[in-house]
């Protein structure tokens, strides 16, 4: 693992019961939120062996897709009205 990899893990790990920290990301490490937990959430899946338990791994990845989520919302209700505003039919 890079040594980006393991500040972003280290730091994730550090936030986690404080709901992320994302407030820090961007100083920390030059990211937006999306951007961040886009790439911890390739670094828990790719590594099978971390050195961190299970369920801390199971809950980072939680929480890398609550994020991810919650951050395509916004985008996804903005192409639903544009299209209503087209008059297109969402099934």
């Amino acid at each position: 693992m890079t040594h980006d990899g393991h500040s972003m893990l280290a730091f994730a790990i550090k936030w986690l019961p404080y709901g992320g920290g994302d407030e820090h990301l961007l100083p920390e490490f030059g990211l937006v939120p999306s951007a961040f937990y886009q790439r911890l959430q390739s670094v828990l899946i790719q590594r099978a062996f971390l050195g961190i338990e299970f369920a801390t791994r199971q809950q980072l990845l939680e929480q890398c897709a609550v994020k991810l989520a919650s951050a395509t919302e916004p985008i996804r209700r903005e192409r639903k009205g544009r299209r209503e505003r087209k008059g297109i039919q969402i099934a």
